[in-house]
């Protein structure tokens, strides 16, 4: 016999606006991380439950949007894309909604947050070469309405990537 929506324990914590993950839930999330495509029976044996139970908390996981999605980790040298750098972007306010459309269409931003302090906007870009950086700088990014400055920090070594973070204990 099936539960009713009413009572379910997904439908509680998606009323309560979803559940912290527990001990069990970081090992799923922890086992997906280091590889998306682990099956689930080896997740269900390495968080000691059953497949059911696996499979099950990860459908959870998924809908409480905790787990957003799976993807490549890829290696952008390898890739052609040798220049990472961190691009700030400073600005006047009434352009920033035109901006973010633009921004989210040139293919060599990674990241782009819009953040509060010194800049407004920050992106991880990676490019082939240094003309190309100076390309996307000089004259897409600078010629974005608004934009009065822009500071780039280029990166030499990238030492720590996680795909996911956990709290710390």
């Amino acid at each position: 016999m099936r539960p009713s929506s009413a009572g379910s324990d997904g439908e509680r914590s998606r009323r309560r606006g979803g559940r912290l993950p527990d001990a069990t839930d970081e090992i799923i999330i922890g086992a997906l991380a280091d590889d998306a495509r682990t099956g689930i029976t080896e997740i269900a044996s390495m968080a000691n439950v059953s497949r059911a139970t696996a499979y099950n908390r990860i459908k959870r996981l998924t809908d409480d949007g905790v787990i957003r999605g799976y993807s490549v980790v890829a290696d952008h040298a390898k890739m052609g894309l040798g220049v990472t750098a961190l691009v700030l972007i400073s600005g006047s306010q009434p352009d920033w909604r035109a901006n973010r459309e633009v921004l989210s269409s040139y293919p060599e931003v990674e990241y782009c947050w819009y953040v509060v302090g010194s800049a407004d906007i920050v992106l991880l870009v990676r490019v082939a070469d240094t003309d190309q950086l100076r390309d996307l700088i000089l004259t897409r990014l600078q010629a974005l309405p608004g934009v009065t400055s822009t500071q780039t920090l280029t990166v030499i070594d990238e030492v720590v990537h996680r795909p996911v973070v956990r709290p710390a204990e």
